[in-house]
């Protein structure tokens, strides 16, 4: 198999030192200036990113990186790292653990659906309005 060098892939850092494969995420490296760190030889690099493209780096650097790479493998896809201190956490819209109203169960305990919205779930939007009996009056 042929040796395949990463150095000119834009959000793939190739680490110089352990060859590992950093893979940094594209919503939290598009524009970004900073530290990162290798997820395999936790070696320190300055990169600079504009819009998903590689500015500048990586080059080696000190100190606490700003942020770690979103994902991170040999390049024999063989070994991923995933522990926190290694990469960073996914990036979430809405918080895992809240992603409806209220869920109903039925009479064997599985869920069924999310529940109505109340009034107060639907604070400043236009179907509370609605569910208040309160006339639209847009704003002048």
């Amino acid at each position: 198999m042929a040796d395949v060098s990463y150095k000119h892939c834009h959000l793939v850092l190739e680490c110089a030192k352990c060859g590992v494969l950093n893979y940094m995420d594209p919503f939290t490296f598009w524009n970004w200036s900073g530290k990162t760190k290798c997820a395999g030889c936790d070696a320190i690099y300055a990169v600079t990113y504009s819009n998903g493209q590689k500015v500048k780096g990586p080059d080696a650097a000190d100190g606490k990186p700003d942020r770690l790479p979103g994902f991170a493998q040999t390049k024999d896809y063989k070994t991923q790292y995933t522990s926190s201190d290694k990469v960073a956490p996914p990036v979430y819209a809405r918080d895992p653990a809240n992603k409806h109203g209220p869920t109903y169960k039925n009479v064997r305990g599985n869920p069924v659906a999310a529940g109505k919205l109340t009034a107060a779930d639907l604070r400043g939007s236009r179907a509370r309005f609605i569910v208040e009996g309160v006339p639209y009056k847009p704003a002048s």
